[in-house]
C-alpha cells in the first residue's frame, strides 16, 4: 500500500514539475518550447511521471534508520538521477544540439531543483518533529 501511495505521489510530482517546466519554457522560448503534437505531449507526460516515480519511491530509504542521512540522501538522489538522465537524453530534455555548456546548465538546473525540493521536505519534517517533540515535552510536565 505504501509503494502505491508513493507511486501516485511520484506521478503527481512528475505532472506538477512537467507543467511548471512547460509554463516557464513557454514564457521564455514561446510556442517552440511546447510539444508539437498530442503524441509528443503524451510522451512528455509519461516520461515526467516516470521521473517523478523515480524520485519519490526511493524515499523509502529514509525508513532505514541504520543508514546515515547522507547515505540515505545519496541512495535516494542517485536512484532518481539514474532514472532521470537516460529519460532526459531520450526525450531531448537536455539540449545536446546547443553545446555542452547548455547541457551542463540543464543538468545543474535539474540537480538544483531536485535539491531544493529535497531541502523543502527536510525542513518541513524537521519542523514537524520539533512541533511533536514540543507537544510531548508539554504533556510530560
Amino acid at each position: 500500500m505504501k509503494i502505491l501511495k508513493l507511486t501516485l505521489n511520484g506521478i503527481a510530482w512528475g505532472c506538477t514539475v512537467c507543467t511548471f517546466v512547460l509554463m516557464i519554457g513557454a514564457m521564455i522560448a514561446g510556442d517552440s518550447f511546447l510539444p508539437t503534437s498530442a503524441g509528443s505531449f503524451i510522451k512528455q507526460s509519461i516520461a515526467s511521471m516516470i521521473v517523478g516515480i523515480g524520485f519519490v519511491v526511493p524515499t523509502l530509504i529514509y525508513e532505514k534508520e541504520n543508514l546515515s542521512r547522507g547515505i540515505q540522501t545519496l541512495i535516494h538522489m542517485g536512484i532518481g538521477f539514474l532514472i532521470y538522465f537516460p529519460i532526459a537524453f531520450y526525450m531531448n530534455w537536455l539540449p545536446v544540439d546547443s553545446g555542452w555548456l547548455m547541457v551542463l546548465l540543464s543538468i545543474f538546473i535539474a540537480v538544483a531543483v531536485s535539491f531544493i525540493i529535497l531541502s523543502a521536505y527536510y525542513l518541513y519534517y524537521k519542523k514537524e518533529a520539533e512541533r511533536i517533540n514540543k507537544k510531548i515535552s508539554a504533556s510530560n510536565r
